[in-house]
Parts: C-alpha cells; structure tokens; sequence
C-alpha cells in the first residue's frame, strides 16, 4: 500500500509518501506556497525522482486545515486529479490534528488555537497518543476531522474554553502570541509558529483509518453569509 499525503494548509507546505506504514519520501517546503501549476511541477519533480507517477499510489490524502482556504481547496482538487483515473481514494485528516501528534511529549491533551479572522479564534483539544499515532477528543471519542470538531470564540473567552494543563500550540504564533501569553502560563506555551506536516498526517491515516474523511471538504468555521437583497 503506497500513500501520498499532502499538507497545503500553511505557508510551509508539505508531502510524504508511505509504503504500508513506513514514510519512504518527504519533503517540507520553506516559504508560501507556489501557486498552480507550479507546485504541481515541483511536486511531479520530487515523485519522478523515485520512479513514480500518479498511477503509483493506492490512496491519497490531504491535510484539511483549518488554514489557507484555496490552498486546501487546490491540494484536494490534485489528488483528485490524480485519483479519478484508476477510482483511488482521497481522505481527509485536520491538519490541526498533525499539529498535536507532532508537539505532545507523551500522552497529553494538546490544544490547538488559530486565527479565525473577524476578532475570533479558533481551537481544539485532542488527547494524544504518540506512541501509537494517535488523537482522540477528550473523553476518548474519535475526531470528525470537520468544523464540529472545533471551537470558534472571541480571544477574551478562549481560557474558558481550555481544559486545564493542556499544551497550547499554534500555527499562528506571530499573530496570537499576545492573546496568548495574555491567557496561559508560559510553560504550557510552545512559543513559536508550529506548522502541520505531512509525515504527522500520513501517521494519524494509517494508525487511525476509521476517522478519516472519505469525501473530504476544507475544514472552515464561518458560516457563509449572505447577501442583503437591494
């Protein structure tokens, strides 16, 4: 079984590929990522140097965020690309998901929290267990890996929300760090800009194949607003 997984959600995007449960290939890239096609070409450049193509990956897999809302959106669209031809399947996982696994140092709950925009944060909180690659919601449950997985909150609220002791983590350090030395004490920060990656995602997939999304959607946490009519 050979898996391709990528991450597009931030400005420093990812892939990895796993033959059963071993990464064989991964590759972080430094800096926003490149529009289409031109990711596309780099990213057809790392699968041709070890002697692949599209037709060489059983599944597929793709970080869902929350973050940049087109990047997702054109991950999802290029594995869809790639699997429609043989019926591959293309899964979802949180990339805040990835987050946790990769910052908890051992069995801990691990918050998660980003900007929303419009004066709102967002957060969740997973139980994490890195031995076995693995995240719950707390009580145990599995996650969604969709919005109903997340809280979204102004800033002033966000202590409320946290469950106590938990490790707080975040893709958006530079922006939050005020907020966020404002709200908790400093040893339970991680304080520096975390970004999913890939190699984090393919674990969560193949260690927990019940949770992932089949028919994957970005993760995103404003309702859509309408129009008034004139």
């Amino acid at each position: 079984m050979r898996t391709l997984v990528i991450d597009r959600s931030s400005g420093h995007p990812s892939m990895a590929v796993f033959e059963d449960n071993v990464c064989v290939c991964e590759k972080v890239w430094d800096g926003e990522p490149s529009r289409a096609p031109a990711w596309m070409a780099e990213l057809a450049d790392v699968i041709a140097a070890h002697g692949w193509n599209g037709a060489s990956f059983d599944e597929f897999v793709c970080g869902l965020g929350p973050g940049s809302f087109s990047g997702i959106r054109a991950c999802l669209a290029a594995l869809q690309g790639l699997a429609l031809p043989d019926g591959r399947p293309v899964y979802g996982i949180a990339s805040a998901a990835a987050v946790a696994l990769g910052q908890a140092e051992g069995e801990e709950r691990v918050t998660v929290v980003g900007d929303a925009r419009r004066n709102r944060l967002w957060c969740v909180t997973y139980e994490v267990q890195p031995a076995a690659a693995q995240v719950r919601m707390p009580g145990g449950g599995l996650p969604t890996h969709t919005a109903e997985d997340f809280r979204l909150v102004p800033s002033e609220a966000l202590g409320s929300v946290v469950p106590d002791a938990a490790r707080i983590v975040s893709p958006d350090w530079e922006r939050l760090a005020s907020v966020l030395r404002a709200t908790f004490a400093e040893d339970r920060l991680v304080a520096r800009t975390v970004y999913p990656i890939a190699v984090d995602l393919g674990r969560l997939t193949l260690a927990m194949p019940a949770s992932r999304v089949r028919e994957p959607l970005p993760i995103y946490l404003h309702p859509a607003v309408a129009a008034a009519a004139r």
